[in-house]
């Protein structure tokens, strides 16, 4: 009973895709949503950079078809640096191994055996690291990557009954102290969410549009002489990421412009459900902060207007952007509701210019599906 560990080919995605959705709900204890192959093709053969980099492991017992029995994926994209220098990265996504082949297989490490594969293909590319999150560390670790910090969740409660109502409906099975617990962190983080109340905000000489720009040189005025990394979001990205999204997503972009047009700042909000997401927010480092506050204040009233009841951010510590970036949710009434993913890393250049330390993160580099 040999196990092939290869390069996904051409007609074989349609294949990786059904083992995809078979597999996770045999794997999990929860059904989860099918993933389209429209949905599919656009994640990753439809990017803006290129295809994504897929291996597969295929059982191949003698006189029958050969059998997708693990896949797993690496995205390959550009970070550009504040000074502007652009490098290759990629992002591992769809690693999933049918656990009737990790009991048949078990003296051989699939898993392994995939990443190797990857990797080699992602140095051939020019990929000087690699990345992503899970909550799987120690799989991590064994793999050869870091793991040195995880995400954390804040929130901000418009509406605290419906939102109650949300996060009850997300677990069928609350005790009566679960759901007390639940009354109390929805009462708690809408009470805080009336600090934004007090915060002075002005809003002279700017104005707000609704355009999605390429944000590369805001992204440079928010954080130079810091040297830090950026996911380059160019005007071929963002058409990927949000115009051409086929998942059940909307998104909003505010942007604050001066009387010549010159952005200052920019805030990216995904909505579904009537449940928001920050997924970005970048601004000049010299923006007046009540200025500032006076976009995020029209962003919550203009989401507040569209019933959203509950808005969700995921944040980062590793750098001074991410630290900013928290203290302005901070600022503005956020929750901090609990830890997120871990994040892993792994240098594939041997004079590495990119540590976990120095690449700001943000909802922006997850993949849109929710």
């Amino acid at each position: 009973m040999p196990l092939e560990i290869r390069l996904i080919e051409e007609p074989e995605y349609g294949l990786v895709n059904d083992f995809f959705n078979r597999t996770r709900n045999i794997n999990g204890p929860v059904k989860k949503r099918v993933r389209k192959y429209n949905e599919f093709y656009w994640e990753f053969l439809g990017g803006a950079e290129r295809r994504a980099i897929f291996a597969g492991a295929w059982d191949c017992d003698e006189g029958k078809e050969p059998v997708i029995v693990g896949i797993q994926c690496f995205i390959v994209h550009k970070m550009v640096a504040s000074e502007g220098k652009c490098v290759l990265a990629a992002k591992g996504e769809d690693a999933l191994i049918d656990i009737n082949a990790l009991i048949r297989f078990k003296n051989r490490d699939i898993l392994k055996a995939l990443s190797t594969l990857l990797i080699d293909e992602c140095r051939k590319a020019g990929v000087e690291f690699l990345w992503g999150f899970n909550n799987l560390p120690a799989t991590y670790k064994r793999l050869g990557f870091e793991t040195p910090f995880k995400s954390f969740n804040r929130v901000l409660v418009l509406d605290p009954v419906k939102a109650y109502r949300h996060v009850k409906s997300l677990r069928s099975e609350h005790t009566v102290s679960g759901k007390l617990k639940i009354a109390f962190l929805s009462a708690l983080s809408y009470l805080f969410s009336f600090k934004r109340i007090f915060l002075t905000v002005r809003k002279k000489g700017f104005h707000i549009d609704h355009e999605v720009n390429d944000n590369t040189g805001l992204f440079q005025r928010a954080v130079f002489p810091q040297h830090l990394f950026f996911l380059l979001q160019d005007k071929e990205y963002l058409q990927w990421r949000i115009a051409e999204n086929p998942y059940p997503v909307k998104y909003r972009s505010y942007q604050l412009l001066d009387q010549g047009n010159i952005l200052h700042a920019q805030v990216i909000c995904s909505i579904q459900d009537n449940t928001a997401f920050i997924e970005q927010t970048l601004q000049d480092k010299n923006l007046d902060r009540k200025v500032l506050n006076f976009l995020l204040k029209e962003i919550l009233r203009s989401l507040k207007n569209e019933n959203v009841f509950l808005v969700r951010f995921t944040g980062y510590n590793n750098n001074i952007l991410n630290r900013r970036e928290t203290n302005l949710m901070k600022n503005m009434g956020f929750v901090l509701t609990g830890n997120g993913e871990w994040f892993t890393f792994k240098t594939l250049s041997e004079n590495p210019v990119v540590v976990p330390g120095n690449i700001y993160f943000s909802r922006m580099y997850k993949q849109g599906r929710t």
